[in-house]
């Protein structure tokens, strides 16, 4: 499957969907479940690969002062395939598991692993080595490739499965001798696992999400559909005519800012940038000036980042010495947009189609968006639903409730994850027979498809766009040898977004310091997962009629707390 630039799309005409259009919608049945589906969205993510020889010449990924063509990529990844198979005997179904930062290799790896018909498993490459060994044991996998520091940090928590350094010299000259592979493709069923990207969930465990052919491909077309939409709107109000199928536009070019293993950085730019022939631009770690310099120098067209990032361009000193005439789009994700930082990056960027949307892991990416005057008049809201996503707003008898009133917000869809890995093929409680994935999201939708998140039903803190589950940070405070009882809960704070903080009791007479208790939380799990600040508690934690701990109760008390005297409530 090509995706076309979105203007290519745009001059079809009136009707996007239609029969014989190019995001003609269809209905089949999805898993034993009737459902809208796009008629393109068959057969398997191999299907992107077949493009690359056409832009064989043009750049793909963009890494410091390296630049790999898609020819390079290419024959790299059919080198890495065939050693896959020839070396290590994977086959269709296996699990690869991909622990490295964002590389090209990373792709690499992915592209090598989907050609093959095995299923990549996306690590998080910011755990811990004992989180990192804890997602691979739990799917099995047959094969981990790795950088040399994962690879580190796996051996020093006792894994003792095949890893591949994608960064040693060997693995360099194995490559060198399969230069010429190809990569093949597989046709499969599109309804078969594509890939697994972890989430955690209440029990602080990571869950492996399966994501499917048809919801990868389908996520992909999503965004390219909405973006056709946006421009055939823009070309009807403005009265401008199409210039033709023969219009030559410049290559699309994204900043890859977010992790590979999140569900944006591998569709909305690796997966959606490879399938346009784009290019993908690399920045080593988050530094604004330095992302300002890219953006001119490689002539960036896309950035997506969460409103950290975009606040942070924004009051960089770079920006007004910089060329920035090349950006065209912004998106926000990973957290709900300020609409201060909404304006702010309005009139620092003026040129930009800004956009914003909802989804999640386990929903393949954004199954609602908006972009520009549509995102702009409604800031509170996420965007408009897409036609593929069934939503419910479901109150907690199970009921409906009616446009404009506030439930959990249920969605069922070609984009919607098979399920777990290990778990029920229903996906456990998240997944019902009937395709419905209860979210955990509480929220409302208006009838004019606008959907509002208002908060969250899983105990979750979004900080600088990363996902942190309180149940995950909690377990490892109450192995604590002084700690006697904890929680976890998330401020408000005008730069992350949130902020988590730990309240705790500790045992009679210990009295550990916020040091030393942050030292070890960091030696269980991720740096970024780390509280901000511990609260040493000297009353018990306030608890519900379920003698559950009272997490609103908290946050009121602390939001009381950390006003400043004087201030209103």
């Amino acid at each position: 499957m090509h995706l076309q630039n979105p203007l290519t799309s745009a001059e079809a005409g009136d009707d996007l969907t239609g029969a014989g259009a190019p995001f003609e919608i269809t209905r089949v049945e999805v898993r034993g479940v009737p459902m809208k589906v796009f008629a393109r969205a068959t057969g398997t993510i191999a299907s992107l690969f077949e493009a690359m020889a056409s832009h064989a010449d043009n750049d793909f990924v963009v890494e410091g002062d390296r630049r790999v063509t898609y020819a390079e990529m290419r024959a790299l990844a059919g080198a890495m395939a065939t050693q896959m198979h020839q070396d290590f005997g994977i086959r269709a179904g296996d699990r690869v598991s991909i622990a490295m930062r964002n590389s090209a290799e990373w792709m690499q790896a992915f592209i090598a692993a989907s050609s093959l018909g095995a299923i990549p498993a996306l690590i998080n490459s910011r755990g811990t080595g004992d989180e990192m060994r804890f997602c691979i044991e739990d799917i099995d996998s047959a094969l981990v490739v790795a950088d040399e520091r994962r690879a580190k940090l796996l051996r020093e928590a006792g894994f003792t499965g095949i890893i591949v350094e994608s960064d040693s010299q060997g693995f360099r000259s194995a490559l060198h001798g399969n230069s010429d592979a190809l990569v093949p493709v597989r046709m499969e069923d599109p309804d078969a696992p594509a890939c697994i990207l972890f989430t955690s969930g209440t029990t602080g465990r990571p869950k492996g999400t399966i994501l499917t052919h048809r919801a990868v491909l389908t996520s992909l077309l999503m965004s390219q559909h909405v973006a056709a939409e946006y421009l055939h709107r823009l070309m009807r109000d403005h009265k401008l005519e199409a210039g033709g199928g023969t219009t030559q536009y410049p290559q699309y070019t994204s900043l890859l800012v977010v992790p590979l293993f999140h569900v944006s950085g591998l569709h909305a730019i690796f997966l959606s940038t490879l399938a346009r022939g784009g290019k993908i631009v690399i920045i080593p770690r988050w530094d604004a000036g330095e992302a300002l310099r890219l953006v001119e120098a490689e002539q960036i067209n896309a950035f997506s980042g969460p409103p950290t990032a975009l606040r942070d361009l924004i009051h960089n000193q770079e920006r007004e010495r910089r060329d920035m005439s090349s950006l065209q789009s912004l998106g926000f994700g990973g957290q709900a947009t300020p609409p201060n930082l909404l304006k702010a990056v309005k009139a620092a960027f003026p040129r930009a189609i800004v956009g914003g949307g909802y989804g999640m892991t386990e929903t393949c990416g954004a199954i609602s968006m908006a972009m520009g005057a549509e995102y702009s008049v409604r800031p509170e809201a996420s965007g408009r639903v897409h036609p593929l996503a069934e939503i419910r707003i479901v109150n907690d008898a199970g009921e409906d409730q009616a446009i404009g009133e506030t439930g959990e917000i249920w969605v069922r869809g070609p984009m919607v994850m098979a399920g777990y890995w290990g778990q029920p093929a229903s996906g456990g409680k998240a997944l019902d027979a009937e395709g419905w994935l209860r979210t955990g999201d509480i929220g409302s939708i208006d009838a004019d498809s606008y959907i509002t998140i208002v908060d969250r039903k899983t105990d979750m803190v979004i900080s600088s766009g990363e996902n942190i589950y309180c149940a995950e940070v909690e377990r490892v405070l109450n192995q604590h040898p002084d700690i006697v009882e904890a929680a976890a809960i998330g401020m408000p704070d005008d730069r992350l977004g949130e902020r988590l903080v730990a309240l705790v009791i500790t045992q009679p007479g210990c009295e550990p310091s916020e040091a030393q208790i942050k030292v070890h939380v960091g030696d269980h799990i991720a740096s970024y997962k780390v509280p901000s600040e511990i609260v040493f508690e000297q009353q018990p934690l306030p608890r519900n009629g379920l003698g559950k701990i009272d997490k609103r109760a908290l946050r009121a008390r602390e939001l009381a707390r950390s006003r400043p005297s004087g201030e209103p409530a």
